[in-house]
């Protein structure tokens, strides 16, 4: 039985980035040149930056054995460079390979408002299904998702309710009784925690990171904690929409558990 969703409205959340994907077969007929053409139709949008960069290792999870996790496709095909087109503002980013289409939104400033999901996750599905109507029109395959993927990226910056790694238990609920053991975080300068569940609803798995780093360019310290729902539809009766919602859901449910009372209420004043 699912468990019954936290209502989560802050003043100021903590999000950074949200990030979208689909993976899909590989279009290997997808050539440089017809990367001009895809421009062409979103640069209209104010797309009008490129970036190059290399492109994302093709992994689709294998749920059945968390074990071996996710499988490499493999391809005798030169790889083709993986092409950001940035919007004019800098906060919206389409990501586009051979077999990827990525929609992030970031947080470029620190007075920036947090757009909400259905926002971000309503140009994400427009910019995707554009994205196959020009894959058609090209007349260079189709686009025949294999893993859909969700992510959060949350930032808690230095001062906003910690100052080193001893506070550690002040922020993260289920370092709590850590944070009774006075001499567990004394000195401790970097944290790495990784950790997965799996989602059998979503055929998927949540996959949760915590690390201390520098955030560019703002240079400032900050306690980064990131979210990625990796999973697919397995019925037409579950189609992309409904998969992605259900994603948000399941990490706003493990977002409300992992942090204290204190950072969500005083820090970033939950409603």
């Amino acid at each position: 039985m699912a468990t019954p969703h936290k209502k989560l409205d802050f003043a100021k959340p903590p999000v950074d980035e949200v990030v979208l994907s689909v993976v899909f077969e590989p279009l290997y007929s997808l050539f440089a040149p017809y990367l001009g053409e895809i421009w062409r139709e979103f640069k209209q949008d104010g797309f009008v930056h490129l970036l190059e960069q290399p492109p994302v290792p093709s992994a689709v999870e294998q749920y059945s054995n968390p074990v071996q996790g996710a499988q490499l496709q493999i391809s005798n095909i030169p790889d083709l460079a993986r092409i950001w087109f940035i919007h004019e503002d800098e906060n919206k980013i389409i990501q586009v390979q051979r077999d990827r289409f990525t929609f992030n939104w970031r947080k470029t400033e620190e007075q920036q408002q947090y757009l909400g999901f259905s926002s971000i996750f309503g140009k994400f599905e427009e910019f995707y299904n554009r994205f196959g109507l020009i894959i058609k029109d090209l007349q260079i395959g189709s686009v025949n998702p294999l893993q859909y993927e969700l992510t959060y990226i949350d930032q808690l910056f230095q001062g906003d309710g910690w100052n080193t790694l001893d506070d550690l238990g002040q922020i993260y609920a289920m370092l709590v009784d850590s944070q009774k053991l006075n001499s567990f975080w004394d000195g401790a300068d970097y944290v790495s925690w990784r950790t997965s569940f799996p989602v059998a609803d979503l055929h998927g798995r949540l996959h949760l990171s915590i690390s201390n780093r520098i955030k560019m360019p703002e240079q400032k310290q900050t306690l980064q904690t990131e979210f990625t729902m990796y999973g697919f539809s397995e019925s037409a009766e579950s189609p992309m929409p409904v998969w992605f919602k259900s994603a948000r859901d399941r990490i706003r449910e493990k977002f409300a558990s992992i942090f204290t009372e204190k950072i969500q209420t005083e820090i970033w004043e939950r409603r």
